[in-house]
């Protein structure tokens, strides 16, 4: 069908021109310049203008397709070289991740030698060169990378832990720091910036980055959970300020009107007692005790009666804590030992006759009538009471993790939870 429609045409223009050649039978002068001319017959120079201008039409047509034709192939072949190495790191992944580490290595360097702009093969290297130990051949590779990939996120943050991998906190901390000037607002690297400061014990500046943090919190949940951990990070940068004074004025700052958390109230007594205002430390602990009991307050109030008077003050506000916030096993508990204190070893056998359940009761029960027996003169049963009371001594231990203390910890530093540890005989309701 195209042929003889080629034909048609063909003989159509020719018929065409045989026409044109008949009515213009007359020769004329054409003018190639002012100086030379040709005498032609009409017909054959409109012929020869046609044929010129078809011949130039398809010239700038047959240029133009070759133009295309050379763009298609190019683009084909990017194409082909980028499925090439597309191919090249997905089967290097595979292959570490099946076991064959040189090879899979070999085709992520292969892939990422060939295209430096895309991260994902020295990414992939890096992280094989991790699992197997190879710290400083990650950190080596990944700070090639981050040459050519001055503002890749990940790139930036998988060096930052490469450097920390190997101890370089101080260029950990670089890496963070500039990826936090690219990206100021990004919630990922402000919670890895933030945790970094933390395991450096760096905690005033953790704190700031908590607050840039939560001014990005969006969810209503999300923001009370940061909230939590500012006053967190708040409070572990003022009980690591160095002077007594400095300690009770960051504390200070972080008490509320009406409730004062445990941790903050302990440690607010701890900085007042160490800068000399005892009667202050007193009062912050025994509202402290009144509002939410807890052995760690009455073992620092105890700590700093020093005269019955305060013993008994001490007795009178555990007398009056509320029975629904309190276990009055271990309160009686805490009142002998006041009382023995005192050197009143009848009173406190009258507060350990009260135990309701001696069976259940800590091993601080056996230790304490040891003592009532002592101070009695029954010095058999003061031994037999002593056999059974190991482990009796005060201890503090972590509800979330276990982890056990001689010495109250407001934040756990293993399981990092705040006020989650508990005396062995805790008079707060659990």
């Amino acid at each position: 069908m195209k042929r003889a429609l080629a034909l048609l045409v063909g003989v159509a223009v020719v018929c065409g021109i045989g026409y044109l050649s008949w009515l213009n039978p007359a020769a004329v002068t054409f003018h190639w310049s002012p100086t030379r001319s040709l005498d032609a017959p009409l017909a054959a120079l409109i012929v020869f203008a046609f044929v010129t201008g078809s011949l130039a039409v398809l010239s700038a047509m047959l240029i133009q397709a070759g133009r295309r034709a050379v763009v298609t192939w190019r683009a084909g072949r990017r194409q082909r070289r980028a499925e090439r190495i597309d191919s090249w790191a997905e089967q290097g992944e595979q292959l570490v991740w099946h076991g064959d580490v040189q090879h899979g290595r070999a085709l992520l360097h292969k892939a990422w030698r060939r295209r430096v702009e895309d991260a994902r093969a020295v990414l992939a290297l890096a992280t094989s060169f991790r699992e197997t130990g190879e710290l400083q051949r990650a950190r080596l590779a990944l700070q090639e990378a981050a040459r050519h990939h001055h503002t890749h996120p990940d790139v930036l943050l998988a060096l930052a832990d490469a450097h920390r991998a190997v101890g370089d906190h101080g260029a950990s901390l670089e890496a963070l720091e500039r990826l936090r000037a690219l990206h100021p607002r990004a919630p990922r690297v402000l919670r890895t910036l933030r945790d970094r400061y933390v395991e450096l014990d760096r905690w005033a500046d953790a704190a700031g980055v908590q607050e840039m943090l939560l001014s990005e919190s969006r969810e209503p949940a999300g923001t009370e959970r940061e909230r939590q951990y500012l006053t967190v990070l708040r409070y572990q940068a003022a009980i690591h300020l160095g002077e007594a004074a400095a300690r009770v004025q960051a504390l200070e700052a972080l008490v509320e009107r009406r409730t004062v958390a445990v941790p903050t109230a302990v440690s607010l007594g701890d900085s007042l007692l160490a800068d000399g205002r005892r009667d202050e430390a007193w009062a912050v602990w025994e509202r402290a005790l009144r509002t939410t009991p807890r052995t760690v307050l009455e073992e620092r109030l105890s700590g700093i009666s020093t005269e019955p008077a305060h013993r008994d003050r001490l007795r009178s506000v555990l007398q009056k804590l509320r029975p629904d916030q309190v276990q009055f096993d271990n309160v009686r508990l805490l009142k002998a030992e006041l009382h023995l204190a005192d050197g009143n070893a009848e009173a406190a056998a009258l507060q350990l006759d009260a135990i309701h359940d001696p069976g259940n009761a800590p091993g601080l029960l056996h230790a304490l009538w040891g003592d009532v027996h002592r101070r009695r003169g029954q010095f058999e049963l003061a031994v037999a009471a002593y056999a059974r009371a190991a482990g009796s001594q005060h201890s503090h231990q972590c509800t979330t993790c276990q982890r056990a203390s001689r010495q109250w910890i407001g934040w756990c530093p293993t399981c990092k939870q705040w006020d989650s540890y508990r005396a062995g005989v805790e008079i707060g309701a659990r």
